[in-house]
């Protein structure tokens, strides 16, 4: 019986307004170039985006490289232990 007068009544404090919860309100101007809605100009914002890519590429060229590594080892502890593939 509590639930369905909490219930109830919560339902009318919504639809009266008074900020009775669920619904928030959304920016209707929300910028549509990117450099504005990472708060940067245009220049600055091309230049962390070279320095993400840059990033990117050196870190995968680390996972690479780690990678035939740990492969260079298999094959070596493989050899050593005669083991099968």
């Amino acid at each position: 019986m509590a639930f369905l007068m909490k219930s109830m009544l919560s339902n009318q404090v919504k639809n009266l307004g008074l900020g009775g919860g669920g619904e928030e309100s959304k920016e209707e101007s929300a910028p549509s170039d990117p450099a504005a809605a990472a708060g940067m100009t245009r220049e600055e914002y091309e230049e962390y985006q070279k320095q993400m890519v840059e990033e990117k590429m050196e870190r995968d060229a680390a996972f690479a490289q780690k990678k035939a590594e740990r492969a260079c080892l298999r094959v070596h502890l493989r050899e050593k232990y005669r083991l099968p593939k």
